[in-house]
Parts: C-alpha cells; structure tokens; sequence
C-alpha cells in the first residue's frame, strides 16, 4: 500500500509537470508576444528599418548599418550641433549625453518545451559631452590628474578603466577586479574597448545573467567623444568557433559582426589638423574578434 502511494504520488507529478512548462512557457510567449505588437506600433509611428543610416555630428559624420533581422530600434536625430546642446539643452546638467542609435535582435534558446527563453543582442552609440575646461588644464599642475583630450588614445584608455565586484561560490561579494581593455581598430579608426563578461558560477548562484559586454570609445574632439555598447547573452569560451554552435549564438555574433564593420566616421569638414585616431586600414582588428 505504502508503494502504491509513492507511485501514485509520482505519477501525478509526471502528469502536472508539462502543464506547468506549458504554462511557463506560455507566459514567455505572451510576453514575447505584446513586446512584438509594441515595437509593430512603435515601427508604424516612427519606422526604424534596418538599413544604412548616416548621422551628422558638427562636422564630422557617423555612420552605421541596422542589420537584417532587428527585432526592435530606435534612431533620434540626424544632426547634432553639440555647440546648441551645451549652452541651450545641457547648460545645467552634469550629464551631457545625446543617443544616436540603437537596435537589438531578440534570441530564443533552448529546446521546447523544456527549456525556452528570450535573450538579446543589443547595440546602441551615443555622444558624450565632457567638460570643455579638461583639455585646458596644465599638466604640470596639481590638477593634472583630470586632464583629458578625447582626441588621444591616453584619454580614450583611461576612460575605460573601470572594475567589477568578484563574488564567491555562495554568491557573495569578496572583492573587486580590474576588467580587461584594449585598443582595436575599426575601419581605421582607434577605439578604446572595455571587455566584460558575466558568466561564471559564482554569478549564477547570484541570480544574476550570463552575458558579455563590450564597450568602445573613440574621439571626436578635445571635449567629445563617441560611446558604443554591445552586449550579447552568452560567453564566447563557452561557445567556441571551432566546435558547432546554437543556431542564435550564430545569429547574435554575425549580427554583431554586420554592424561593428560598417561603422565609419568621416574626418572634420575641411580640417587641416591631424585626427591622430586614424590608422591605416590594413591595421583594421579582425572583425572575428569583435563578434567573437
């Protein structure tokens, strides 16, 4: 009789647990679901289509591509007088920056109905506005310590240092580390890159998300500069190029691929002065890379 309980009790179990994966991933679906009609409405009131879009900023030009395959977008201005946003928009905020653009392409991983999810790759460019009087201090002073030309990789690099909290098997924070950073080149451009990877067991005893983030600076002049972020639900190690990968880590890395190596900005209108960012293209750092 005691058996027959346990199996009857089993039994049971097995019978209620595909309803309750259903049900969970009905509620995805359904959230799934009412982002897409959002974003079908948002793309009727102010179309956003993937394609080549080219933004003026002063007299200098950014352009991007907005690949193939984008679930969402959002695209804000096409000329940007950074002279008008400091003294009319920005005169008394600390904060002074303007987005250009920004996409993302939503993922779903794993095999129905035992797991599902919805993971996205997104992509989006700002401009930054730094204080004018940085450029303008004496290095041989006491101030030197905050003196800053964006038109030099020294400060494009010491922007991009920065550390992360280090957590132990429990989940449980014991420290801090410094995050990798390096120099790459896009399209002949210098870019200081800031690497961070979430993923390791300590973060998932945390609760907390799998994912990379990249994030790139490069100048446009003394006081402003050009801020990319990429970020990507997965680990490149976990997900090596040489072993076959899921269908959406393709997706997501040749996404990131098309729009990183369409990024061009064009020199000052009719300057003389040297854009010391600039580099031959045959230095151009593989695009395998920067999708990795």
């Amino acid at each position: 009789m005691k058996y027959d309980s346990i199996a009857l009790a089993l039994f049971m179990m097995l019978v209620s647990l595909p309803n309750a994966v259903l049900a969970e991933d009905y509620e995805l679906r359904e959230a799934n679901r009412h982002e897409e009609v959002r974003q079908h409405w948002a793309d009727v009131n102010n179309p956003v289509p993937p394609g080549d879009y080219i933004i003026k900023i002063d007299d200098r030009t950014f352009s991007m591509t907005i690949p193939q395959g984008r679930t969402a977008a959002s695209y804000h201005r096409k000329d940007i007088d950074t002279k008008y946003y400091r003294e009319q928009i920005f005169s008394d905020r600390d904060q002074k920056a303007l987005s250009l653009i920004g996409f993302r392409q939503k993922h779903q991983s794993g095999i129905w109905p035992l797991v599902r999810s919805y993971d996205e790759t997104s992509i989006g460019a700002g401009v930054f506005l730094a204080e004018e009087w940085e450029s303008k201090i004496d290095r041989t002073s006491e101030k030197a310590s905050m003196w800053a030309d964006y038109r030099t990789l020294e400060s494009l690099v010491k922007m991009t240092k920065s550390s992360n909290y280090i957590y132990d098997a429990q989940g449980n924070r014991v420290g801090r580390e410094d995050l990798p950073r390096d120099v790459v080149v896009i399209n002949g451009r210098q870019w200081a890159r800031q690497h961070y990877e979430k993923g390791d067991s300590a973060r998932a005893v945390a609760g907390l998300p799998e994912e990379t983030v990249d994030t790139y600076y490069t100048g446009l002049s003394a006081d402003s500069y050009i801020k990319l972020g990429v970020r990507y639900p997965y680990i490149a190690s976990r997900y090596p190029k040489d072993k076959e990968r899921p269908e959406w880590v393709k997706q997501s890395s040749a996404f990131i691929a098309q729009a990183l190596s369409s990024i061009k900005i064009s020199p000052p209108a009719g300057s003389t002065e040297p854009d010391f960012l600039v580099v031959d293209e045959s230095q151009n750092t593989p695009i395998e890379m920067l999708a990795p």
